[in-house]
């Protein structure tokens, strides 16, 4: 009977796991995305200076200062304040969020779609993939 017990609690839990992982808007509506670099610098090129685009570095404002992305704007993930500066953003502008690989600009990109930001992008493999693939960075 434990036996039987176990693996049906233990079938339950294995089904639920990819709802917990789903990439599913939280909003109806949501665009939740990971870009090539190819794809962000295109993005970037299109939108740079329009009112509804925001250009996010997440990593620290010493990293930031050692090169970033042309028109960008930091807001640091780990600054301890982070999930209360991004709630005073305009959800409904188009943001492309970076960091050094991918690792802050994934959390809070997942943390802005449950804020219920309309649209985000992360650059997948961050500034690391970004300046592997020969795109300039402003020193």
């Amino acid at each position: 009977m434990f036996k039987k017990t176990l693996l049906i609690t233990l079938a339950t839990i294995l089904a639920m796991i990819p709802l917990a992982c789903s990439s599913e808007p939280a909003v109806e509506g949501q665009i939740i995305l990971d870009l090539s670099p190819a794809e962000a610098r295109t993005m970037i090129q299109e939108n740079l200076g329009q009112t509804d685009f925001v250009l996010l570095d997440v990593r620290t404002p010493s990293e930031f200062a050692a090169g970033h992305i042309e028109g960008a704007v930091l807001l640091d993930f780990n600054s301890g304040n982070f999930q209360a500066e991004a709630e005073k953003l305009d959800k409904n502008k188009r943001y492309l969020v970076y960091c050094r690989t991918s690792n802050r600009s994934g959390q809070a990109v997942n943390l802005m779609k449950n804020l219920g930001f309309m649209e985000v992008y992360d650059l997948d493999g961050g500034i690391v993939a970004w300046e592997a693939a020969g795109y300039p960075v402003v020193r």
